[in-house]
């Protein structure tokens, strides 16, 4: 089975057409051991199999793209499309090992984050377009929204309002929209294209980093939990239960990742 299926964008895209097959972009198979461990349904799948498997997937996909610093350079609107669906499924995917990875940490109190007199924050050096590493990114944990049709308060709707309601905004307010206003129509279509590109390949690297050292963002995602109380058993199950964009993971791991985050999901459970 092939273990990164990513189907390419078409042929007229410039930026990957020289690092991509027409085909499958990769045909690296998975190792024994990372079968047998992904075959054996009598217990969820071990977390480190998990992230051993998921780091060559993104490795692949990485090198399919040509890395963070390839896909910064990508303007063709397909060619992107087919990178922020390859992406996304990571993402989905990274979730649902933060939430395996955070049931085993231990519960955290917070804490006042204090400087030490005379230490302020270090200046930092500008990011090196062609260096991903220099970049200053951090993995956004996205928790799924509720969805639309969950309880809540029932609201009538009895048509339009005869009255309408003015809001005050100040002078300091106009003109900061004016500014931002006239930035946009400055701006040139391509520099906005630029911009989209530049987005995607800094989420690339951000997630480059936490499949490489995922506790600091385990943690993180641990303490976020754990702020929402009892919704975080809600909240839990969502990103769980989260599917990725169709035929861009092995669907086996996407299996394997959704059976053992689910094992993870009860120790949220406050009631």
């Amino acid at each position: 089975m092939s273990l990164l299926r990513i189907y390419p964008p078409h042929s007229r895209t410039k930026s990957l057409k020289s690092q991509a097959p027409r085909e499958n972009l990769s045909h690296t198979s998975k190792t024994p051991a990372q079968s047998r461990a992904l075959n054996n349904f009598s217990a969820p799948t071990p977390i480190s199999d998990l992230w051993r498997i998921a780091r060559a997937f993104l490795t692949e996909a990485l090198n399919a793209f040509g890395g963070p610093q390839t896909i910064r350079q990508t303007l063709d609107l397909i060619a992107r499309s087919a990178i922020k669906r390859q992406l996304q499924a990571l993402e989905t995917l990274a979730m649902k090992l933060l939430l395996i990875e955070a049931v085993k940490l231990p519960a955290q109190t917070q804490r006042a984050h204090t400087v030490p007199k005379g230490k302020g924050r270090t200046t930092r050096t500008a990011d090196d377009p062609a260096r991903p590493e220099t970049w200053s990114v951090a993995f956004q944990l996205q928790i799924p929204p509720e969805p639309k049709g969950a309880p809540g308060p029932r609201i009538r709707y009895l048509g339009a309002s005869g009255f309408i309601r003015a809001k005050v905004v100040s002078a300091k307010m106009l003109e900061k929209l004016e500014r931002l206003v006239a930035a946009h129509l400055s701006t040139s279509g391509e520099d906005r294209v630029r911009a989209k590109a530049t987005k995607l390949a800094r989420r690339f690297e951000a997630l480059r980093r936490v499949f490489a050292n995922p506790l600091p963002r385990a943690r993180r995602l641990k303490q976020k939990l754990q702020a929402l109380k009892r919704r975080a058993f809600a909240a839990a199950i969502r990103i769980a239960k989260h599917k990725p964009p169709q035929r861009q993971l092995d669907p086996l791991l996407s299996e394997r990742a959704h059976y053992a985050a689910q094992f993870a999901v009860p120790a949220f459970n406050s009631s």
